[in-house]
């Protein structure tokens, strides 16, 4: 059966790197001779049309800068006792939920390169919601996401990183399936911000039976909204749910200016072409800032 998909999928790998002593100065000369500690989660938002997105962990590996790649085994509780490898069903995490890969490792002081997360080989599948599935294609066929981005880990400072998975355009249809094209950046956990929401009555209640209402977030404020691949293009799209309380989650995002958009119109929003025409009501946007740290409510559209 032939799926139509308009991806909004965004994922979050909380990153905490936590440095072994106390209050050291990363910007000193010994700020990378000592060790640090490194745990790893991940998190999901929920996207139309699929009921599961599977992939296979089977290690996770550190790139420092002018050294060789460190190996992580996986330690978290949902990792397989017997071959070590973490199966994950994406959407089952969502709303802040995660999935600890591993916990309080030892790493090298100083700068990272990259985090590479490797990947069983054909484990990678969408299932829909009618329970048929396709193999989702990992890119130029190798089992592996990469980060993009640098990051440091400081002799005595206690650091945390979020690595945000942007996975708006992640899963593409094309001739021969499907393909998972995911972007990883690295935040800092104590600089980015989430929040969550709600969409009121009129606007929710003003979708039809079949659209995916949807809310898309805009750096700066008074944006004129448009829709993924555009020019304006939003820097989170998530999903609002009917339960609980048509509430949407929107992060991580940096601290700063943002311009939140409701839409009825999502599946309608094809990343590959850009120029898709959606509706955006006024009574469905809103200014909003957002500072470090924050992690509260931002009220009902």
């Amino acid at each position: 059966m032939k799926h139509s998909i308009k991806i909004l999928l965004s994922i979050s790998a909380a990153l905490a790197l936590t440095a072994c002593g106390g209050g050291g100065n990363s910007d000193s000369d010994d700020a990378f001779s000592g060790t640090g500690k490194l745990s790893l989660s991940i998190t999901d938002a929920p996207v139309d049309g699929a009921k599961e997105v599977w992939i296979t962990i089977a290690e996770v590996l550190l790139k420092r800068s002018g050294g060789e790649e460190k190996t992580i085994t996986l330690t978290g509780p949902d990792v397989d006792p017997v071959d070590g490898t973490l199966t994950v069903n994406l959407l089952a995490l969502s709303g802040g939920q995660l999935s600890q890969l591993f916990n309080n490792e030892t790493v090298t002081s100083g700068s990272y390169e990259w985090v590479r997360f490797a990947l069983v080989e054909n484990t990678a599948r969408i299932v829909w919601e009618d329970d048929s599935e396709d193999p989702l294609e990992l890119p130029a066929n190798k089992n592996v996401l990469k980060t993009s981005g640098s990051f440091s880990v400081g002799s005595g400072d206690s650091v945390a990183y979020i690595i945000d998975w942007d996975l708006r355009k992640s899963i593409v249809e094309h001739s021969g399936g499907y393909r998972l094209k995911p972007v990883l950046h690295i935040k800092r956990d104590d600089v980015y911000a989430y929040a969550v929401g709600t969409v009121g009555d009129p606007l929710f209640n003003g979708c039809a039976a079949e659209d995916v209402p949807s809310v898309y977030v805009y750096t700066g404020h008074d944006v004129t909204p448009d829709d993924l691949g555009s020019d304006v293009e939003p820097v989170i799209s998530v999903y609002v749910s009917d339960d609980p309380q048509q509430a949407f989650y929107i992060g991580p995002l940096d601290p700063g200016a943002y311009t939140l958009a409701f839409t009825c119109d999502s599946l309608l929003d094809d990343p590959e072409s850009g120029d898709d025409v959606l509706e955006f009501p006024a009574a469905g946007m809103t200014n909003i800032s957002l500072e470090s740290g924050d992690n509260g409510s931002i009220g009902t559209l």
